[in-house]
This record gives C-alpha cells, structure tokens and sequence, in this order.
C-alpha cells in the first residue's frame, strides 16, 4: 500500500489524474485488507487533497471524513485537530 501511495503521488504530480486515482483507491484498499489503519488514514488524506485540488467536493469531503476517522481510531488525535482546520464535519 506504501507503494500504492508513491505511485499515486507520481502520477498526480505529472497530471496523470486517472492512474492517480486507481493508485490512491488500490492504496486504500490494500491499507483497509491488511488492517494498516494508520495508513489508510494518509491514503485517505492523500487521496482528499487530490480531489480538492480537482474541485470534487463531495469526493473530498468524504475522504477528509474517512481520514479522520481512521486518524482518531489509530488515536492520532493532534492530526485529527490539524485536519479540522481545513475542513467542518458536520
């Protein structure tokens, strides 16, 4: 799943937003199958940015929220605080 990340990080640098995409949700995927919560949460936030910087709201809202709650179930509560400061959970 680090992998993933890496890739996905790439390809999102160089404008390759599709295969940024597959990577960010197969890194997600792979952090959620081998219980790596603390990992799911970054793919989550990274994946969140990603679709900030798109302007896919709803996207990003729903993976600012999942990182959260992966961040707090991990007990990383400072990242929790930090995140709240770019988003409102309602």
């Amino acid at each position: 799943n680090k992998w993933y990340l890496l890739e996905a990080e790439g390809s999102f640098s160089n404008n390759d937003y599709d295969v940024a995409k597959s990577y960010y949700e197969k890194a997600i995927a792979s952090a959620k199958t081998h219980k790596f919560v603390h990992e799911e949460a970054l793919a989550h936030e990274l994946a969140a940015y990603y679709h900030l910087e798109l302007g896919e709201k709803e996207e990003t809202m729903e993976h600012f929220r999942l990182a959260h709650e992966k961040y707090l179930e991990w007990g990383a509560l400072g990242k929790c605080d930090s995140l709240l400061k770019f988003v409102e959970f309602t």
